[in-house]
């Protein structure tokens, strides 16, 4: 009979290879969630367990679950692309391009789809915290983009634990959905200790060239570097190869993605999604013009939601340009390539080392 993994196994597989994604759904899946025994160190950004203490004979959830130990399957789907914008003049206002995401989940809300949407925050000086939004308030507060890890599936447990919800939406970058998918396949007949991943009714991916070390981007490269005081950073996007940095309406930075390479996360420079194969919905601002989201329909669920909320007025939709849908599957080729040459080139580094 083969071993029980545990985290151990885990650090030395995933996170020590610099192959972790931040997700969080070792957090969500830790059969000793409720003692706060796994928990993800923000500062060294990767999953720790409490000092002094190990893991419980026959457990090892964090490990099976985990995309990065082994992928998911990728299940047929649909692929309907459309040009997107919120018909919600103060959502368009708060959103940093046409407020698709934010307009689904105000839909998903209000027809009562779901009783709570898992989103991502701005805590104060661009430090991003995951959280429950259960009103039209709460999602405009999560509007707008992210570039460094929030750990967006421990969500999932304080939808549950905290707000006693039995029903949510998820939205994250793409390893938030393919961590949330082999959660939903492993189950808890096998791995998972509290089958959270059951109680996700509506997944919605992000588009994702990768995330970034929030020490080395935020304080290293913009405020040391450029001078920049991130306190008073009122948006940051990634658009046309480059990061655009907004105080206000000014532009106070636009730095070519390539200067920022080095302070792309190692666990991302190995991720082959950048669409978000595994959501009912992608959303993103490539192949749009600018105030437009881009929006890809994978799931029949997925239609549902989106034809529901076109529907009833919640957002205006139509099919995006063909040269729009070329650009998308150009970036999703792009990154899967990448992410596979950057594995080949870390197995030859080791092999080399031996």
């Amino acid at each position: 009979m083969e071993e029980k993994r545990d985290f151990s196994d885990l650090e030395r597989e995933v996170i020590e290879k610099g192959k972790c994604a931040l997700c969080g759904g070792c957090v969500a899946t830790c059969r000793l969630l409720d003692y706060g025994y796994l928990s993800v160190d923000f500062s060294e950004e990767r999953p720790v367990i409490r000092e002094g203490q190990q893991c419980p004979p026959d457990c090892g959830y964090c490990y099976y679950q985990c995309p990065r130990v082994e992928k998911p399957a990728l299940r047929e789907g649909l692929e309907e692309m459309y040009e997107v914008v919120s018909t919600d003049e103060e959502i368009r206002r708060a959103c940093q391009d046409g407020g698709a995401v934010t307009s689904l989940l105000a839909y998903a809300l209000e027809d009562a789809i779901v009783e709570g949407c898992i989103t991502v925050v701005d805590k104060g000086e661009w430090k991003p915290e995951v959280q429950v939004a259960m009103n039209k308030a709460g999602l405009i507060k999560g509007a707008g983009s992210k570039y460094t890890p929030a750990a967006t599936l421990t969500g999932i447990a304080d939808a549950i634990l905290k707000y006693d919800l039995w029903s949510a939406a998820l939205v994250g970058t793409p390893c938030v959905m393919s961590s949330y998918e082999k959660m939903l396949v492993v189950g808890r007949g096998t791995h998972n200790a509290h089958n959270f991943s059951s109680h996700i009714k509506l997944r919605i991916g992000l588009f994702c060239l990768g995330s970034y070390s929030y020490e080395k981007l935020m304080k290293g490269y913009l405020e040391h570097e450029h001078g920049i005081d991130i306190s008073e950073v009122t948006k940051l996007q990634i658009s046309e190869g480059a990061l655009h940095v907004y105080a206000g309406e000014k532009e106070q930075l636009s730095a070519q993605i390539n200067e920022i390479g080095d302070y792309k996360r190692d666990g991302c420079k190995v991720c082959e999604d950048f669409s978000g194969l595994f959501s009912d919905i992608s959303v993103g601002n490539n192949g749009t013009p600018e105030g437009k989201s881009s929006v890809i329909v994978r799931t029949d669920f997925g239609k549902d939601i989106f034809e529901g909320a076109l529907e009833r007025g919640y957002i205006e939709a139509k099919p995006i340009e063909k040269s729009g849908a070329d650009l998308i599957h150009r970036l999703m080729k792009e990154k899967k390539e990448a992410g596979i040459a950057e594995k080949e080139r870390r197995k030859k580094l080791m092999e080399q080392l031996k």
